[in-house]
């Protein structure tokens, strides 16, 4: 699988207020062979992003490059997160979800998506219950090209 085709820029600038960022990687129910491994790996690699960009300007603050970052999240779920050829992976488990362990105002989200067509995943943020990550406590930014509700889909 090609990680280095999946990039999420995270960044944070200055702020006081209290704002989360979550990344989520979750598998289709519908095709749980083969799907589920690879799913939960390109979910991830779209959840969590490889490649660090220099900004310029003071402030900023990098969380996740593909080589390391992994100190800056809580893991939830079973996911076996880790660096791997320049990517956030994981490979086995149910799914899980990485939460930032601070909590930001003004930040920017660069992602570049590499997923199969059938992959279900997301960005989550501004959760207010960093302990039950969904749809009911956080806002989601959807990659999910087949979702059958076209009003949802990105």
């Amino acid at each position: 699988m090609e990680h280095d085709r999946s990039r999420r820029d995270l960044r944070e600038h200055g702020g006081q207020s209290r704002v989360a960022v979550t990344g989520t990687a979750v598998v289709n129910p519908r095709r749980r062979s083969d799907m589920k491994r690879i799913g939960l790996l390109v979910m991830t690699l779209a959840a969590v992003g490889c490649s660090y960009m220099p900004w310029s300007g003071s402030g900023w603050t990098k969380l996740v490059d593909g080589t390391s970052g992994l100190e800056n999240f809580n893991p939830i779920g079973d996911a076996n997160w880790r660096a791997e050829n320049g990517a956030i992976v994981a490979d086995s488990g149910k799914g899980g979800y990485l939460v930032s362990k601070n909590s930001y105002k003004d930040f920017q989200i660069k992602a570049e998506f590499w997923a199969d067509h059938t992959t279900n995943s997301g960005i989550f943020l501004r959760c207010s219950d960093h302990a039950k990550v969904g749809a009911v406590t956080c806002y989601e930014v959807n990659i999910y090209d087949q979702r059958p509700e076209p009003e949802y889909g990105t």
